[in-house]
């Protein structure tokens, strides 16, 4: 019997010293959630969009969190990502939630390119995890997604715009729905989108934050498509006197022919009884139409596009259920070739193009920082000869000789302290900071985008605060390409970097640190314009002709400004805070479009340098504003724009820029702003013939940078407009200053025959090559009734393959109707 009850308090002591050797957890759901036992915490956690996710984006990120007990909880919540090049980033936040309180936060986390999944940790004061939950992303890892995101209210009609596969199957769609309520009110919050459908929707119903998120988002770089039909006025209607030529009439009901090309059940099967506004668009892009209307029409907004369709999506429900490749041609067209390719291709390389753009733009180099190479030569010269013979023979002569020993070390020594005071300008003691920033401004906001890199000498952690007004994302590479294998990713591993958001400022911390090894990261604030910042200034345009003032309302000077149109710029050089530009005796330069090394250089003076020379100061700050200009020409130029922009470099530093508490930040600003350009008040336009696409009848274009290349003559139709009667037709060729320089990277102006299509004769006509400007009596027989031109370019070297070769751009005087 006493046998039995040992061995029952051995059990019992057993099973004690079992339970207190098990791991903490009291509970491992199916979902990866694990749950400290006593913990009174609940978590759930949804991300994307319909839990929707795709890597080198913003990924919103909702935790809900309930807290079951009668006590306040103070901790917070830990998101582990793994980034593009595998290192692991910790996104730490503050959270307090009192007692019988269920709370939910939305946490914006980016996340790296071809990543699967996230861990999210919730931490108390004392460090110690209270739950621990795996997710799981629904990233698609074979073909590229495009997310559309739908606002309607009727968004059920609009499910069919699912899954489809977009030119030839390069993308597949992906849609998700907003309400007023879950519409971001950060421009942040839209990053995972590609394309933004409104349809059947009143988008004044957003609210005010709401609108200028969805506007900014477009100017940026997002497709915004539009459905009108009987609820024009909810849709378009907000945009319309930005983009519409005149008023519309009232939306009507009428057949419409949607096109022979998705005729499945015979002839007459794509037409359909629709409600459609007839609306006429600024320099549009016609992609739809038939004989009676637009049915669909696309036109630039800042960096982005608006496409706008006549009737409603959801009115052509049934249609494109039984006609998918319908949308499949919409949205090829509607995106365009190079949009297609770039999302496609930044599935595979991520945030790489953006990782060597920082690269490009900081790492340029400072000459101050660099050892001056013959003085330390002639140093160990000096050196080796008084240490050698000099020592010697000066002892020598004196019977010293034993202490030469002595002296040599004596000697060393003093050699050394020179040397080491000879590299304090070169020695970093501390991490030290390098950025590139720029600084948009307009009458109500300021925008600022920084590219912040940060670097340590010493292999040791650190820590950084900064400003907490910035949205921090990291920026880096994806080794993809190189096909390294993933590493595996639990969750438990140590991370790399961890950024901490407090409401006071926002920390950078760095674990295993490699000496000097660069660390981007992309800062981005938005703020209201209290003080009147930017530049100023009213500016008319005549022709090919600019006057009128700028001035500069920056609280710095601005270095290298200039004037910049869609196909032309002015310089401006320095200007002084307060300081007024008049621009009616400056020359304005027909710049080669598209071509953003060229223009920059021509900016900073870059062009003047035949090849590096990095012991010039002059030829080290040309390039590193070069750089500078290249990126932001690159983010903000290309597309046509009746307005023009104001920009220039700032040099000075500001005390505690970004809130960083440290004397070693280096960097240069580009500040800029918009503004409208003024024309004659008697109805007379100048506006580009390629504000809309020309049609290539044959010959080999590329629109971006209005170049011809190949053997081929070259036949374009240009549109130009319905809402114009034509006057004069310029041909303006690039400037001599682009071309004559000591380095123009291979530029080449169009030197060849001209041609007219005559519509009275079927013929092509010879223009005369010296001749550059076409009055409306001579062009009668070469616009046709909708307002066209066809013109053919023979170049003059046909018989040898040319490449890049810089097309005229043709511009329109008229009055418009």
């Amino acid at each position: 019997m006493k046998r039995k009850k040992l061995l029952t308090a051995w059990l019992l002591v057993g099973l004690l010293a079992l339970l207190s050797a098990f791991p903490a957890w009291a509970e491992a759901k199916t979902d990866g959630t694990k749950m400290i036992m006593g913990s009174t915490i609940a978590m759930d956690v949804e991300y994307g969009y319909d839990n929707g996710a795709k890597g080198g984006r913003y990924i919103p990120v909702t935790v809900s969190l309930d807290n079951q007990s009668d006590k306040e909880f103070q901790g917070e919540l830990q998101v582990l990502s793994m980034e593009s090049d595998y290192d692991i980033y910790r996104y730490d936040y503050p959270v307090t939630i009192p007692g019988n309180v269920f709370l939910e936060q939305v946490l914006d986390i980016p996340l790296g390119n071809r990543m699967d999944q996230m861990f999210i940790n919730l931490v108390d004061q004392s460090g110690n995890q209270i739950m621990h939950k795996r997710v799981k992303l629904n990233v698609s890892q074979e073909i590229p997604e495009l997310f559309i995101g739908i606002l309607s209210d009727t968004p059920e009609d609009l499910h069919y715009m699912n899954g489809i596969g977009v030119d030839y199957s390069m993308l597949r769609t992906r849609t998700f729905s907003f309400t007023e309520e879950t519409f971001p009110e950060k421009e942040i919050g839209l990053n995972l989108v590609d394309v933004l459908l409104i349809s059947n929707y009143t988008i004044r119903d957003l609210s005010e934050e709401q609108n200028q998120v969805l506007v900014d988002w477009v100017r940026g770089g997002g497709v915004m498509i539009l459905g009108t039909g009987a609820r024009v006025d909810d849709t378009l209607g907000r945009f319309a006197p930005e983009l519409l030529d005149e008023s519309y009439e009232p939306p009507q009901m009428r057949s419409v022919d949607m096109g022979q090309d998705f005729d499945t059940g015979g002839p007459g099967d794509s037409v359909l009884e629709l409600t459609c506004a007839d609306f006429s668009l600024t320099g549009a892009n016609i992609i739809f139409a038939d004989d009676q209307t637009t049915l669909l029409a696309s036109v630039p907004y800042g960096k982005g596009l608006i496409a706008v369709a006549a009737y409603d999506f959801a009115d052509i429900e049934s249609y494109c259920q039984r006609n998918p490749s319908y949308m499949d041609v919409l949205l090829s067209s509607v995106l365009g070739e190079e949009r297609i390719y770039k999302l496609a291709e930044t599935a595979y390389s991520g945030n790489s193009t953006q990782y060597w753009s920082a690269n490009n733009m900081i790492n340029t180099g400072n000459v101050d920082r660099l050892p001056n190479i013959p003085l330390y030569v002639l140093e160990i010269v000096i050196y080796i000869i008084l240490a050698g013979p000099g020592l010697y023979i000066f002892l020598k002569q004196r019977e010293l000789s034993r202490y030469y020993r002595t002296g040599l070390v004596i000697l060393s020594s003093i050699f050394t302290l020179i040397i080491y005071l000879m590299g304090n300008n070169t020695r970093f003691e501390e991490t030290f900071f390098t950025y590139a920033r720029f600084i948009d401004t307009s009458e109500e906001s300021i925008n600022e985008t920084a590219y912040l890199n940060i670097r340590t000498p010493y292999n040791k952690a650190f820590e950084v605060n900064l400003d907490s007004g910035y949205d921090i994302k990291p920026i880096t590479r994806s080794y993809y390409d190189e096909m390294t294998a993933i590493p595996k990713f639990t969750g438990q591993e140590e991370y790399n970097i961890a950024i901490r958001y407090e409401e006071d400022f926002s920390r950078i911390s760095a674990e295993n640190v490699v000496p000097f090894e660069a660390k981007y990261f992309e800062l981005e604030k938005m703020e209201e314009n209290t003080e009147g910042i930017g530049f100023t200034g009213d500016i008319l345009m005549k022709e090919n002709q600019v006057t009128g003032t700028i001035t500069n309302s920056f609280k710095n000077s601005v270095e290298d400004a200039v004037l910049l149109f869609y196909d032309k710029m002015i310089l401006l050089g320095d200007i002084k805070p307060g300081e007024s530009k008049k621009l009616d005796h400056l020359e304005v330069l027909q710049i080669p479009v598209g071509h953003f090394n060229q223009i920059a250089e021509k900016i900073t003076g870059g062009d003047l340098y035949a090849k590096a020379d990095i012991k010039d100061n002059d030829y080290i700050s040309a390039l590193t504003r070069t750089n500078l200009l290249i990126s932001y020409l690159n983010a903000t130029a290309g597309n046509y724009s009746s307005y023009v922009r104001v920009a220039g470099v700032c040099e000075q530093e500001e005390p505690g820029m970004f809130g960083l508490d440290s004397d070693e930040v280096s960097g240069l600003t580009i500040v800029s702003s918009t503004l409208p350009v003024y024309q004659e008040d008697d109805g007379i336009a100048y506006r580009s013939a390629l504000l809309k696409k020309p049609a290539v009848i044959s010959g080999s274009y590329y629109n971006t940078t209005n170049t011809l290349y190949g053997i081929d003559p070259l036949v374009l139709e240009y549109s130009l407009g319905n809402d114009i009667e034509v006057e004069k037709l310029y041909f303006d060729f690039v400037s001599d200053a682009f071309m004559d320089t000591v380095k123009n990277n291979g530029l080449k102006s169009f030197i060849g025959s001209i041609y007219f299509y005559n519509h009275s004769t079927g013929n092509f006509d010879k223009m005369d090559e010296s001749k550059v400007m076409y009055r409306k009596e001579e062009l009668e027989s070469y616009l046709s009734p909708g307002n066209t031109i066809t013109v053919k370019y023979l170049y003059s070297n046909a018989s040898e393959y040319s490449w890049d070769i810089l097309l005229p751009m043709l511009n329109i005087v008229g009055r418009e109707y």
